[in-house]
C-alpha cells in the first residue's frame, strides 16, 4: 500500500477569502458561525462605472436587496503596476455600507483587493461596518463578471472552520437556476 502526505502553509487573506469580525478586532472568529451563514442568495451589481475610491452610493441597492441577500459587486479590479504603488480600489460609500449592513445582508463580497479604500482612510471603515454587525466580507472573488444578468442565483463559500479564525481562503461557487 502507497499514499501521499503533504503540509501547507496558507496565508488566510490571500487569493477569494472571507473575513471574520476578528479581523478588524470587533468579534469572534469565522467558527462561530453556523455553516448556512456562508451560503444564500445572491444579487451581483456591476460598480465598475463608477471613479475610483469610496463612490458606489447606496441608491446602486435601494429596492434591489432583501434582508439575508449575499451582495457582490464587480469592480473590475486591477493589480497596481508597481510593488510599491497601493491598490486603488473602487469601494462602497459609508452611507451605501451602512444601508447594506442595517437591512441586514448574510455577506458582502468584491472582486477588488479589499472592500476598504487603501488610500482614503479618513472615512469609516468598511470591514467595520459588516464585520462589527458579523456580517461576512469577501474579498478577491473571480469570475463575478461572469454572473452579471443571470436570474436566481444561489452563492456558497464556506471557509475551513478554523478556531478563532480571522479569516479563511474560499472556493465560492454560485448556482444560477
Amino acid at each position: 500500500m502507497s499514499g501521499s502526505n503533504a503540509y501547507y502553509t496558507l496565508f488566510n487573506h490571500g487569493g477569494p477569502h472571507v473575513d471574520a469580525p476578528n479581523h478588524m478586532g470587533v468579534g469572534d472568529g469565522l467558527d462561530s458561525y453556523p455553516i448556512e451563514a456562508f451560503a444564500g442568495p445572491v444579487k451581483v451589481f456591476d460598480a465598475s462605472r463608477y471613479p475610483l475610491d469610496r463612490s458606489v452610493p447606496a441608491t446602486v441597492f435601494q429596492g434591489h436587496v432583501d434582508a439575508g441577500d449575499i451582495v457582490l459587486i464587480l469592480t473590475r479590479y486591477t493589480s497596481p503596476q508597481t510593488d510599491d504603488a497601493l491598490p486603488e480600489l473602487r469601494t462602497l460609500t459609508h452611507e451605501a455600507a451602512e444601508f447594506l449592513a442595517t437591512l441586514p445582508v448574510r455577506a458582502y463580497g468584491t472582486d477588488a483587493f479589499s472592500v476598504d479604500s487603501l488610500t482614503d482612510t479618513k472615512m469609516p471603515s468598511i470591514h467595520q461596518s459588516f464585520l462589527s454587525r458579523t456580517i461576512q466580507v469577501y474579498e478577491q472573488l473571480f469570475n463575478v463578471d461572469k454572473l452579471l444578468g443571470k436570474g436566481k442565483m444561489f452563492f456558497s463559500g464556506a471557509p475551513l472552520k478554523i478556531k478563532g479564525g480571522d479569516g479563511m481562503i474560499v472556493r465560492p461557487v454560485v448556482f444560477v437556476y
